[in-house]
């Protein structure tokens, strides 16, 4: 399998109830709204963002979008349909799979992630969206495996990676320090192109 080509994908993507498409710089504002808020980033890998920071990461996923990025990244803005209001953004980073064999693989491997503002939650939008990052990942890109972390006590997130018919590969006790100094165990879920039933 070549390098995934990010040229062929089509954009916008529409699911049952959202719109899918690349973060574009007007969505600063829209994308503050949510992960500038303390109990969004709780589980994040980053703390709560300045508008100047927002801007940076969107400028930066852009570029990771572009056609031979060096180390590509999808960034996508997610739009409620009904309303055309960006209510988050998801994300696929790609990366060679790891060989240990004396000619390496071609395949490639992605990783997802999505945050979502808080008043959207429980309506099911973070599994639509992921979902359709498997269809992206597998259908369109050929990925061989898409993987994802969620902190064990991160219920909600947990949930939407079983939903979408990942599956459960391990829990890493006291991986990580969470924000408030307690270690945090962390969930891995993962799919190979060939359990994906899309």
């Amino acid at each position: 399998m070549p390098r995934p080509d990010l040229a062929r994908l089509q954009w916008p993507r529409q699911t049952a109830r959202l719109v899918l498409r690349p973060l574009r710089l007007d969505d600063v504002d829209a994308i503050l709204a949510f992960r500038s808020l303390p109990e969004v980033v709780v589980h994040l890998s980053h703390d709560v963002l300045t508008r100047g920071e927002v801007e940076a990461r969107i400028r930066e996923r852009m570029a990771r979008g572009l056609p031979g990025a060096t180390e590509p990244l999808l960034g996508i803005a997610v739009e409620e349909a009904r309303s055309g209001r960006v209510v988050g953004d998801v994300m696929l980073r790609l990366q060679p799979s790891h060989s240990i064999a004396r000619t390496p693989t071609d395949e490639w491997e992605g990783t997802i992630g999505y945050a979502l503002h808080p008043d959207v939650h429980g309506r099911g939008f973070a599994a639509e969206a992921a979902g359709e990052l498997l269809v992206i990942g597998f259908r369109d890109l050929g990925l061989r495996r898409i993987d994802a972390d969620a902190y064990a006590d991160n219920i909600a997130s947990n949930r939407v990676l079983r939903r979408i018919g990942m599956r459960h590969e391990a829990t890493i006790l006291a991986k990580s320090v969470g924000k408030d100094g307690t270690w945090l165990d962390d969930n891995t879920w993962a799919l190979l192109r060939e359990e994906w039933p899309g």
